[in-house]
């Protein structure tokens, strides 16, 4: 694939203190990341990607580390364009938790073109009391193939996998919020708060479901900024902090 551009970002985040401390960024290729935010304990940082948008045959990667008791936000500058071509592209994220770590992976939409072809792949490894909240959403074409995948383990055993295919949705905004790493009773309150929060989301339709350790919420709506706020009002009622 004569052209194609990559692009990595490393980051590793602790625990200092009341606060989270980001020890190490590292990005290359066509991976940018912005220095780090104070978001109350936690600390929070926004990626980008050089470009107008993801080109065809594009690769990127992410490895990231949370030492015990950190508290890490990762989002995004702003939607991420597919475009289209022959090529498929492809998102790599790999995460470690230690103790007690709470990573929280919140994606601005996926928008694409016709003909774009693109795969997310998102694997997170936890330790005892670590959790991760995930946000992710895209509105994408009926030609297209947009692929995401999002596996969580914990002691060599997977305790969420998601994987769906955005197009099948065209032409409407499919969303989802994956929340692992807590246990049965913690599971049971957080649907309930779930689905009380989606009776107050306005023009989107909300499902949600219990997981051994983790809830799992898909929203569906034809705004992608309806969407958007669905998700933002479904963390909200976690209130995962």
């Amino acid at each position: 694939m004569s052209g194609a551009r990559t692009g990595s970002l490393h980051l590793a985040a602790s625990r200092a203190g009341t606060r989270t401390v980001l020890e190490r960024v590292r990005y290359d290729g066509i991976s940018r990341c912005s220095r780090a935010f104070r978001d109350g304990d936690a600390m929070r940082v926004v990626c980008s990607q050089l470009g107008p948008g993801v080109v065809r045959g594009d690769r990127v990667t992410t490895e990231g580390r949370l030492h015990a008791g950190a508290h890490l936000i990762v989002t995004q500058q702003t939607a991420t364009r597919l475009l289209g071509g022959g090529a498929a592209s492809e998102a790599q994220a790999t995460w470690r938790l230690d103790d007690g770590a709470f990573l929280e992976l919140l994606g601005e939409p996926l928008v694409g073109n016709p003909g774009a072809r693109y795969e997310a792949t998102t694997n997170v490894e936890l330790a005892t009391g670590a959790r991760v909240l995930s946000c992710e959403y895209a509105c994408v074409p009926a030609d297209s193939r947009v692929r995401l995948r999002t596996s969580v383990r914990r002691g060599g055993r997977e305790i969420l996998y998601d994987a769906y295919d955005a197009e099948s949705a065209a032409p409407f905004v499919t969303g989802t919020l994956a929340y692992a790493g807590i246990d049965a009773s913690r599971a049971a309150e957080a649907v309930a708060r779930l689905d009380a929060a989606s009776d107050a989301c306005a023009g989107v339709r909300v499902g949600v479901g219990a997981l051994p350790e983790g809830v799992l919420a898909r929203v569906l709506g034809t705004e992608v900024w309806q969407v958007r706020a669905a998700l933002l009002a479904l963390r909200a009622s976690l209130a995962t902090r």
